[in-house]
């Protein structure tokens, strides 16, 4: 038993340096994209905020603080949500043992994982320095915050590709689902700046709490009302059961 498991740690490890490898080719770019469409992003919306809201953000976070743990904690799961093509696709290395549609999209995710942890400490440390804010407050709930994002991002994934085999054009979906999941998970607001009213309706989103946990740990002077790990946790494990159950049944169903 010990020894299959090595095994497949192994697979699942030289895929995932194959994936790092090969990251982000479609580009022109390569990772250099990968570090910019981030920084677009907390450069428009701190822009924008600048412009029409003032240059001050919520209790005291200091604005380039507040964008970056907006952002980047959400990139763990949407780019996870990738996974679904991986699985519904054919691909060369199925021809060699013990590789999976499952450890490809599994070795995907690892490797994103890898490139955006690096990337968020990479833009994180330097700025918080410049902000006076570092360190931070906790970095043991930020930890948790981006493991579980990814997590939830990839059961997601897993969730989707069932759907995606059956129906392709769900590809064109995904787009527009991302989008809107970034707009209502935190990534321009915290929860405190919404009134009250409304906090019913948008804290079943996990991800609203994903970005008010980091903003929480990192920042002594916010104190996030909403933010619940259980609940995190709970929607990880949920969604989780879903993808594999999704997974499996899929299984029968033969390639197009």
């Amino acid at each position: 038993m010990w020894s299959d498991f090595r095994t497949q740690f192994n697979v699942l490890r030289t895929l995932a340096i194959h994936n790092l490898q090969g990251q982000m080719k479609t580009y022109n770019y390569g990772f250099a994209w990968v570090l910019l469409e981030p920084i677009i992003f907390i450069a428009a919306f701190r822009l924008v905020r600048k412009l029409f809201g003032g240059g001050t953000t919520t209790s005291g976070m200091t604005p380039l603080m507040f964008y970056i743990l907006g952002v980047l904690p959400l990139y763990f799961c949407l780019n996870g949500f990738k996974s679904y093509a991986v699985l519904a696709s054919s691909s060369n290395l199925l021809s060699f043992p013990r590789v999976t549609r499952s450890d490809l999209a599994i070795a995907e995710g690892v490797a994103s994982f890898a490139v955006y942890f690096l990337l968020f400490w990479l833009i994180a440390v330097p700025v918080s320095i410049y902000e006076g804010v570092w360190p931070p407050q906790n970095v043991i709930p930020i930890l948790f915050a981006l493991v579980v994002s990814w997590v939830m991002g990839l059961a997601v994934g897993f969730a989707l590709s069932g759907f995606y085999q059956v129906f392709p054009p769900l590809k064109q979906f995904v787009v527009y689902i991302v989008f809107g999941f970034r707009m209502i998970s935190g990534f321009f607001f915290c929860i405190v700046m919404i009134p009250v009213e409304y906090w019913p309706y948008l804290t079943w989103n996990p991800l609203l709490h994903i970005t008010e946990l980091v903003r929480d740990a990192w920042f002594e002077s916010y104190v996030s009302p909403i933010a619940s790990p259980m609940f995190v946790v709970e929607c990880a494990v949920g969604l989780l059961l879903l993808g594999l159950s999704v997974e499996r049944y899929m299984r029968r169903i033969p390639l197009a």
